[in-house]
């Protein structure tokens, strides 16, 4: 789940934001309650990765 996550996360920090809300609609088929929390606690990030990662999540639904 975690390279969906990832994949998910780089393509909306890459601008193609429906391509990662494709694969968060896979992410939450399988675990619906998966949240970037869960995605930012795999990793160890800087906070300026984290927010990044975090405004992706808002585009693509797992915030």
């Amino acid at each position: 789940m975690v390279i969906l996550a990832i994949a998910a996360h780089c393509l909306a920090l890459a601008g193609r934001v429906e391509e990662g809300r494709a694969l968060a609609a896979v992410i939450r088929a399988t675990l619906p309650n998966y949240r970037v929390d869960d995605f930012l606690a795999t990793f160890r990030f800087a906070e300026d990765a984290a927010a990044l990662f975090r405004r992706a999540a808002r585009e693509i639904g797992l915030a």
